[in-house]
């Protein structure tokens, strides 16, 4: 299977939300607990199947063992859009399978560019079964405007 080619939604002028469907960057990302751990900064978008995979997340400072981010980096990490439930009352992104305490434990994402195993990395973070074992998921939330 083929790494999908990702790019941010804000890069991409032709590409929208469905009309009424959510936009959840600026959310607070929250875990299984209620409490936040970070926001939605940006939506990641594959351009061959011009769906919304990945929610960019920008890390609250002080969670505990996540480092100290270097010099012109921050902390980050990328969320399937499968394991998230949106919540448009709260204007929150919840993931079950994380928490302020556990997500120490999730892959930061450093670069743009994706190494072969970090999705499955986000994968056993989350206890998720890999790509090829598990039907795709579903992104209706999201459509393409030419």
């Amino acid at each position: 299977m083929n790494s999908p080619i990702l790019r941010r939604l804000r890069d991409l002028p032709t590409f929208e939300l469905v009309t009424g469907d959510p936009d959840p960057r600026g959310w607070a990302v929250r875990g299984r607990d209620g409490h936040a751990f970070g926001t939605v900064d940006e939506l990641l978008v594959d351009l061959v199947s011009q769906r919304v995979l990945y929610l960019n997340v920008m890390l609250e400072t002080g969670l505990p063992g996540i480092p100290a981010p270097g010099p012109h980096a921050d902390r980050r990490i990328l969320l399937p859009l499968s394991v998230v439930n949106l919540d448009t009352d709260g204007n929150s992104a919840f993931v079950t399978a994380l928490s302020r305490d556990t997500v120490q434990h999730y892959p930061l994402f450093v670069d743009f560019m994706l190494p072969p195993d970090f999705e499955r990395a986000m994968q056993q973070a989350l206890g998720e079964a890999p790509e090829e074992e598990k039907p795709s998921s579903d992104n209706s939330h999201f459509q393409t405007i030419d």
